[in-house]
């Protein structure tokens, strides 16, 4: 039997493998093991850290580690030892014509890791790119672009180059807290002290609302909510409040909500929202 696996490990000796048969596979089954056992544990540190960005990670440490695997593999077949000298030695060469031919490829691969170095965003953040062109959260960033999931649940793959250049709003990289904008215009007739107030009332009893101020700016006595005139239009006043949430997808719900509230109190403090009028006379 000792024969038999002598014989056997000794077949392609010299000629095509480096070590003999049987050893030859048992080396390369011991680098490939090394390579997945290294990348689950690298994989099992990444989530005990909660690393951002960690699938982008893990991809680099999956390609690096199996690579190694596989070039010390091919290392053990006799014909690719002259074949990997040849390469290792003409390395730069190999490296410029790739550059030049995967000049885009390479381009959205660095800006991939410069996203995952200096992180202006990560897998879950809001995001708005260009001024709102493009507007979702993230919910992936691969080796050559990032995945962009919008409110109408469909999905924009946009080039690390681009999304490395694009002016970037992180809504998520909020204090806890997130601005909102609620808007609306009265009649010039109206009440404008008494449609302050109940704006003011309806945002403060809202549920989703939070107080933004300091324990400084309440020993001053600083208002919870303020509602200013924005500006004068030809029907209309324009008043404006700041209404903080925990997050975008609350204070759109709360918005809502609001001009419901107030459409309603208005409604009953005889609080009038403006409207096309139309004077037509008939000459006679």
């Amino acid at each position: 039997m000792f024969d038999i696996v002598k014989d056997i490990d000794q077949w392609g000796k010299g000629s095509l493998f480096k070590y003999g048969f049987l050893q030859s596979l048992v080396i390369m089954l011991i680098f490939l093991l090394c390579a997945w056992l290294c990348k689950r544990a690298i994989n099992r540190w990444i989530r005990k850290k909660e690393i951002v960005n960690a699938k982008f990670v893990m991809r680099i440490v999956k390609i690096t580690l199996y690579t190694i695997a596989i070039y010390g593999c091919l290392s053990l077949l006799t014909p690719f030892e002259s074949v990997l000298g040849k390469i290792w030695g003409s390395a730069g060469i190999i490296a410029v014509v790739l550059g030049l031919a995967a000049q885009e490829s390479m381009g959205n691969f660095v800006n991939g890791l410069l996203i995952t170095t200096f992180k202006p965003f990560k897998i879950g953040d809001l995001v708005k790119v260009n001024n709102g062109e493009y507007e979702g959260y993230v919910v992936d960033i691969s080796l050559r672009d990032t995945v962009i999931r919008t409110y109408e649940n469909t999905k924009v793959i946009i080039p690390n180059s681009t999304m490395n250049k694009a002016v970037l709003e992180n809504v998520s990289l909020t204090n806890h807290t997130k601005g909102n904008f609620l808007s609306l215009d009265i009649a010039y007739e109206s009440d404008l002290d008494k449609a302050m107030n109940i704006m003011k009332e309806e945002i403060i009893r809202h549920p989703a609302y939070v107080d933004p101020r300091t324990e400084e700016d309440m020993r001053n006595h600083v208002e919870p909510v303020i509602v200013r005139l924005t500006s004068f239009n030809d029907s209309s006043l324009t008043l404006r409040a700041t209404v903080y949430s925990r997050d975008n997808s609350e204070g759109f719900a709360m918005l809502s909500d609001l001009r419901i509230a107030i459409k309603k109190r208005f409604d009953q403090e005889g609080i009038e929202f403006p409207y096309p009028h139309r004077t037509i006379t008939y000459k006679e």
